[in-house]
């Protein structure tokens, strides 16, 4: 059966997405589309241009934190140049267009205040302006916009491809569950997490299925060791979720 992919961002967390689609595949799924936000369209924009998730997570390990440190950070404490160069040596094609696979990579206009899909345009600067965390991460000038993380405003976009006519799968990898903050980063990613919740409530309409990976929650999005962690968290939740997914999409 062939579906459509909507996956949040989330940082390290977003390796539970190669966990899901991995199940998803060896099931009979195949994935027709994908539209992603931050670390989500990373993972799609590979997934699009063939690669398998267990060489995404081959990738992914091989990150360090100097991937992250690199690059011009006007408006940030730190540029993501490392990781348009990892995205640019391993993709075969530079522009969306190219993919094997329709993708739609979801980005923050800071000027205009404004969500863009982008279902044309570079991959790698794309992706990279779609990650942009501000202000941990920089954001990407882009013609007359200023683009950043996409999570800001559309953290699952399920709308781009919910109009393509296949089943959607909606995918977010930061569950919600009680829970204290007990230092400054930790308050602030609360309270980011919990913005971009809500607007991914919004998105869960344009879902024919919801799959949250309750595993991510311990898991601090810039921990680049807990990369096998979240896969896993991935790969439970799509396991115990086949049977209703079956019958639900069988249902449609």
């Amino acid at each position: 059966m062939k579906v459509a992919l909507a996956l949040s961002g989330g940082g390290v967390r977003v390796a539970a997405h190669l966990g899901i689609v991995e199940v998803l595949l060896e099931n009979g799924f195949e994935i027709a589309a994908v539209s992603g936000s931050s670390g989500g369209a990373l993972v799609g924009a590979l997934l699009c241009d063939g690669h398998s998730p267990a060489h995404i997570l081959k990738i992914f390990g091989k990150l360090g934190f100097s991937d992250m440190a690199k690059g011009f950070k006007r408006g940030g404490v730190f540029g993501l140049k490392g990781v348009s160069e990892h995205l640019k040596q391993t993709l075969s094609v530079e522009t969306i267009e190219e993919l094997a696979i329709d993708f739609t990579v979801a980005c923050t206009d800071l000027v205009g205040g404004e969500i863009h899909y982008f279902d044309k345009g570079p991959i790698a600067e794309l992706c990279v302006a779609s990650s942009a965390l501000v202000p941990i991460f920089s954001p990407v000038r882009y013609g007359d916009l200023l683009l950043a993380d996409g999570g800001f405003m559309d953290n699952m976009p399920a709308r781009p491809v919910a109009e393509l006519g296949y089943p959607v799968i909606g995918i977010n990898v930061n569950p919600i569950l009680p829970k204290n903050p007990e230092n400054l980063f930790e308050t602030t990613f609360r309270a980011l997490t919990l913005m971009m919740m809500a607007n991914i409530e919004a998105s869960k309409r344009y879902c024919d299925f919801f799959i949250e990976p309750k595993g991510c929650e311990g898991i601090n999005i810039l921990d680049l060791k807990r990369v096998e962690d979240a896969y896993e968290a991935g790969r439970i939740v799509a396991e115990d979720a086949l049977v209703k997914l079956h019958k639900t999409l069988d249902s449609l």
